[in-house]
């Protein structure tokens, strides 16, 4: 399923799900974002509760739910972008209408904690959404930056800033050619669904995973939880993007992409390295759910399937 592409003048509809703006005092930053994006020639529209605060988190589990299913419903919302991520995103997707969501389809985008969000609507109407900067990214330095490649894709329908990026053949795997359907991009936050309805079917997936704070050691008990969850059995490749803890300092520590290798010695999907995903970075936009190809001899992954009307 398909949401329909931006014009300039459109509504952006920006709610909370995850952080709050006080719990790291980011307030300064939403308001340089609305204005950011308001001269780029956008409506803004908030959310009732989005600069709630509750225990840190941007309101209640109801509170969420409701702004949220409320963008949905307004017809004269074309997007919405995630305020922050944070740690909360999967307290409130259980309240959700996801018939009402299906029937009126719309652009989301976000990361890290988003990626909850993400997964769930996929996986239960098969909605393609957009790992992408959240609200407040328009109110940093790389604004420009970032919005160069959102005006790229939701506007021109066009994929260019991941294009652009390194790609790193970490394992070859036994096929020069892969195709399947993007998933992610969060580790941390996709373990939240594992077990549950929310949890995409990984079957025939390249899964695309990078990590904010994290360790050798969490990425080796994250990789043994997917395991024994059968998702290696199921992939058919995995992209690692820019992992903010193991990378801040150089290749001082074993990095993601090191260990998976060594965690997934018995099979033989593909790996790639990248850094254009991730946190503390002018973040690319990848799309959720849309066919993709690898092709490992070029070195090179293209979202080969529609992603907007």
């Amino acid at each position: 399923m398909l949401a329909n592409k931006l014009n300039y003048g459109d509504t952006i509809g920006v709610v909370g799900v995850a952080n709050s703006l006080k719990y790291k005092n980011k307030e300064a930053l939403f308001y340089k974002a609305e204005e950011f994006l308001q001269s780029k020639g956008f409506r803004i529209k908030r959310g009732k509760y989005v600069l709630e605060d509750y225990y840190g988190s941007a309101g209640t589990r109801e509170q969420k739910a409701e702004d949220f299913m409320n963008m949905f419903q307004d017809d004269e919302v074309k997007a919405i972008i995630c305020l922050e991520g944070g740690e909360t995103d999967n307290t409130f997707i259980d309240l959700l209408d996801y018939e009402i969501i299906k029937q009126n389809s719309k652009i989301l985008v976000g990361y890290s904690d988003i990626t909850v969000l993400l997964q769930s609507l996929y996986q239960k109407i098969g909605l393609v959404t957009f790992s992408g900067p959240c609200f407040i990214g328009y109110g940093e330095e790389t604004a420009e930056e970032r919005f160069a490649d959102f005006e790229s894709v939701f506007i021109n329908k066009k994929i260019q800033k991941f294009y652009q990026g390194e790609k790193k053949i970490i394992r070859e795997g036994k096929n020069s050619e892969i195709v399947g359907k993007s998933i992610g991009t969060n580790l941390g936050s996709m373990m939240y669904l594992v077990g549950t309805k929310y949890f995409p079917d990984m079957t025939d997936k390249i899964l695309f995973m990078e990590s904010y704070h994290t360790s050798p050691n969490e990425c080796q008990r994250r990789f043994e939880h997917l395991r024994l969850a059968g998702v290696f059995d199921k992939v058919k490749a995995v992209v690692i993007g820019y992992n903010y803890d193991l990378q801040k300092n150089g290749d001082s520590y074993p990095q993601m992409e090191d260990i998976l290798l060594q965690y997934t010695k018995q099979y033989d999907f593909p790996i790639i390295k990248c850094n254009d995903f991730g946190h503390k970075i002018a973040n690319s936009i990848v799309p959720v759910g849309v066919h993709t190809k690898i092709d490992i001899k070029k070195k090179k992954i293209e979202f080969i399937g529609e992603f907007l009307k």
